[in-house]
């Protein structure tokens, strides 16, 4: 009885999860755009909910980045819930160029203040066939307050090195229709 319980508690968790992203990846109706796709996957063995918010282009042809996206992903744990969680927030760029800089400091400046998050960072090669450029990933541990103050600023953009990318209103929507969904699904 307690087993089949259990069974029922976890179908009727992924049936509200999966309502949750279809009304977020939906939108409202016209507007539906790439920026707000949200994907909500549980798993029932494991019981893990992940979110993840689809990857958007926020910038083209900035100085010598051919492009720049953003992409975030959290996740919850049902049987252990996490003591510090954090939204792996991921960059995507596409650098004219063969090779990184190895020196580069990224920041995310909120409302007017800079903000440092550590980072794991990978190259990416040929992403774009036919030119010689190169590509890195970079996936930003932000903890999930410090994610929300981002979501919810009035002016938020990214600074690589000397390079500002400043997001608009629709970028800033997307990353706060993710910051609810995260609150819906975890703590």
């Amino acid at each position: 009885m307690r087993f089949k319980f259990r069974i029922l508690s976890l179908g009727v968790a992924l049936i509200g999860c999966c309502c949750i992203g279809g009304a977020w990846t939906c939108g409202s109706g016209l507007q539906r755009s790439q920026e707000h796709t949200i994907n909500i996957n549980y798993n029932l063995d494991r019981e893990v909910i992940t979110a993840r918010l689809v990857r958007f282009r926020v910038a083209d042809n900035s100085d010598h980045y051919h492009s720049l996206d953003v992409s975030a992903f959290y996740t919850y744990s049902r049987k252990s819930p996490q003591t510090d969680p954090k939204v792996e927030l991921e960059l995507y760029s596409v650098v004219r160029a063969r090779t990184l800089n190895s020196d580069l400091y990224v920041v995310f400046v909120v409302d007017g203040k800079e903000i440092h998050f550590g980072s794991n960072r990978s190259s990416v090669p040929n992403p774009v066939p036919g030119r010689l450029w190169i590509g890195e990933r970079m996936v930003f541990s932000v903890p999930l307050e410090e994610y929300r103050k981002l979501a919810a600023a009035k002016e938020l953009a990214i600074k690589m090195g000397s390079v500002r990318f400043d997001l608009d209103e629709d970028a800033r929507t997307s990353l706060k229709a993710f910051a609810e969904t995260i609150k819906r699904i975890g703590p």
